[in-house]
């Protein structure tokens, strides 16, 4: 119920003219925090990655599946390190609201395109994802 009431309030936030607008100036320690989890992820380092990941994170794939973090960390660990690099997120955003960022992209998940959501929090000076999503981009 808090999570559909915070969604709800974001959505109205978003709607508001000039609020949550990209900040030039994003905060390097949440880039860098951010470059660390995805290293960690190909690298299949599930220990390192869950450093920059709440406790209560839940990922919502594109087929609509919910995961933990529990359920990402043995993914990630069960998995050999990504060699193959896909490429770099486009059409990247980063919505500063306080001590709460989203972000959204394109990416290439498993060779498709998708959409991609995450929200950034800052817990105890350092920043963690709490929240993704990933939807499919609907072919024309």
């Amino acid at each position: 119920m808090k999570r559909l009431a915070f969604a709800e309030c974001l959505a109205v936030l978003l709607s508001i003219p000039g609020f949550g607008q990209p900040d030039p100036a994003l905060d390097p320690v949440l880039k860098k925090a951010a470059d660390a989890r995805l290293a960690a992820q190909r690298a299949g380092n599930a220990e390192e990655w869950s450093k920059y990941t709440t406790d209560d994170f839940l990922l919502t794939t594109a087929a609509g599946v919910v995961k933990t973090k529990q359920q990402r960390m043995i993914e990630i660990g069960s998995h050999p390190p990504i060699t193959t690099s896909d490429p770099p997120p486009t059409d990247d955003k980063w919505r500063v609201y306080g001590t709460t960022v989203i972000r959204t992209s394109r990416v290439i998940d498993n060779g498709l395109p998708r959409r991609s959501t995450t929200v950034w929090v800052k817990q105890l000076g350092g920043w963690k994802a709490a929240a993704g999503q990933l939807t499919p981009i609907a072919q024309p």
